[in-house]
């Protein structure tokens, strides 16, 4: 029995139809397995940094927290939140992150953020601001820092109702927004 030319080509085209779906088959799977590695990966560190969180967050104060209106050249309006951190722990603390959220007197959350005061940089990121360096600060046994952190996309009316713009007291003081951070 001879095989015909059309036959080769048959044989052929389908030989390279299957290897292709071989090959995209491991391929697939490949990435699947890197991926679920990943997955299990971030799920870890971020079960170990909020256990972390956890055994520290009776040991760091924070105080002074308040939001401003940014008064320099460059952040002319910018609403900000400044305070301070202390660490009263034995040990040194490289990383915290700090949650701050508006809340309506109902119990709605208008607007929630979250920054690191100990910070991989300060305002704005590396591609508006390339040449700001990436700095990283420790906070050491007994220290304090102070942070300043811009708000993005923070609603007018809750920066002007923190801030004291439209009055403090009065019939209105109990629908006043409050300012959580933790």
């Amino acid at each position: 029995m001879f095989v015909r030319k059309k036959h080769i080509q048959v044989i052929l085209f389908s030989s390279v139809i299957i290897a292709v779906a071989f090959v995209s088959a491991l391929v697939g799977y490949n990435l699947y397995i890197q991926w679920k590695k990943d997955s299990f990966a971030l799920k870890y560190r971020n079960s170990v940094y909020k256990l972390t969180a956890e055994l520290f967050r009776e040991d760091i104060f924070i105080s002074n927290v308040c939001v401003k209106a940014g008064d320099n050249d460059l952040f002319r309006g910018l609403p900000l939140v400044v305070g301070s951190l202390k660490n009263n722990s034995g040990k040194t603390v490289t990383s915290v992150l700090l949650e701050v959220s508006f809340v309506e007197p109902r119990g709605a959350v208008i607007y929630k953020d979250w920054f690191h005061p100990l910070g991989e940089q300060h305002f704005g990121s590396l591609t508006l601001l390339p040449e700001m360096k990436r700095t990283r600060n420790v906070l050491l046994p007994g220290e304090g820092i102070s942070f300043s952190q811009g708000l993005r996309n923070c609603p007018r009316e809750v920066i002007e109702q923190l801030s004291g713009e439209t009055g403090s007291a009065g019939p209105d003081a109990e629908n006043r927004i409050k300012m959580v951070c933790s």
